[in-house]
């Protein structure tokens, strides 16, 4: 069995199936859905069926995808990035590019100087291939010029030159460029579809697959880290529970708490950032789940965490005020504030928010 067989939108790849078939193949085809529906893998494997090939790795196929500046040209460092990006995480997000280049910080965009090289390749005549074949990834990213320059092309397009583009925000995509193109938009896969695959692929119970679902709200990006990394997910939830307990206790607890913080301090950046941001998540599944008795409890596989009371100590003010406190932390690890005293503050007042009657 095969993801295919779960995941794909079959109507919408017979679609571009039909395209192929009867050689009714428009200059541009845009995929548009949200993160994780699966539209760049879909337009990968239109494409093999399309060109008769195995691999993207070819002369007559070139790919655009956001880069930090103008001037970080298609080197194979960002190449050989990319294709493993392909591979590994076919359906990872923007941001997930952008930590794979070390460019969190930075604003990704398709510049000018990238859709000229397409060009230049595209006047060329093809190596092997039926057509010359462009793929923009995250369209929404265009930058003005580059943007431009697409849209003359477009007007007068070459011959037997195919234009793919990926994207997920249409409100972001300049509607002249839209207008050009044959957009075809995907939507999330359904929580059945899902959670099947997860129990006949993963051999997981129904319980587990539902909860995979829930927390990713179907968004397969999600699914698939959440499947990669359950060595690191048992590791934060085993943290989190640790934390929850000493602050209950505190009074007697506070020398294990400051053992443990000093641990925590020492984690890099990253790790810190991952803790906390799956804290705030945690924080906000327990709200909802205290108004819908029926949504996810994810800590269902540990038996000495009584999810159901620790549930009771939440509400919409104490969220709200945890969420301000946790976003506070997270912006100081950014700016490299002292971390240690940081989280200790953060401690005491969750204990004071969670445990001490604050309504």
């Amino acid at each position: 069995m095969n993801i295919e067989s779960f995941i794909e939108h079959e109507k919408i790849k017979g679609e571009l199936y039909n395209l192929c078939k009867f050689n009714r193949l428009p200059t541009g085809i845009l995929l548009l859905g949200p993160e994780g529906c699966g539209n760049l893998k879909l337009g990968i494997k239109f494409l093999k069926k399309l060109l008769k090939i195995d691999i993207l790795a070819h002369p007559d196929i070139h790919f655009i995808f956001p880069l930090p500046n103008p001037s970080s040209k298609l080197t194979d460092y960002f190449y050989k990035k990319w294709h493993n990006f392909l591979v590994n995480q076919p359906y990872g997000s923007f941001l997930d590019w952008k930590q794979k280049i070390h460019s969190e910080n930075k604003d990704c965009k398709i510049y000018l100087e990238q859709v000229e090289d397409a060009f230049k390749m595209i006047n060329f005549k093809s190596y092997e291939l039926s057509h010359k074949v462009v793929i923009f990834w995250m369209l929404e990213h265009l930058n003005l010029n580059a943007g431009n320059k697409l849209l003359n092309v477009l007007d007068s397009p070459p011959k037997r030159v195919l234009f793919l583009f990926i994207g997920e925000n249409e409100k972001l995509i300049l509607p002249t460029l839209k207008s050009r193109l044959l957009i075809i938009k995907l939507k999330l896969i359904s929580k059945k579809m899902i959670e099947k695959y997860l129990i006949l692929k993963f051999n997981l119970s129904k319980k587990q697959a539902q909860n995979i679902v829930s927390v990713s709200e179907c968004n397969l990006n999600t699914v698939f880290k959440i499947l990669t990394n359950q060595n690191e997910t048992n590791h934060l939830n085993i943290n989190f529970i640790f934390w929850m307990r000493m602050l209950f206790n505190l009074k007697h607890k506070i020398d294990a708490l400051l053992i443990w913080c000093s641990q925590i301090n020492d984690w890099n950046r990253d790790k810190k950032k991952s803790f906390l941001l799956f804290s705030l998540e945690i924080f906000r599944i327990a709200h909802r789940y205290k108004y819908e008795k029926n949504y996810i409890n994810p800590f269902f596989n540990y038996q000495n965490f009584n999810w159901k009371q620790f549930c009771r100590y939440i509400n919409t003010k104490k969220v709200s005020l945890i969420n301000h406190l946790i976003s506070d932390v997270i912006k100081g690890i950014d700016r490299y504030y002292f971390f240690l005293f940081n989280f200790l503050d953060l401690s005491f007042n969750l204990n004071q928010i969670l445990f001490n009657q604050i309504n």
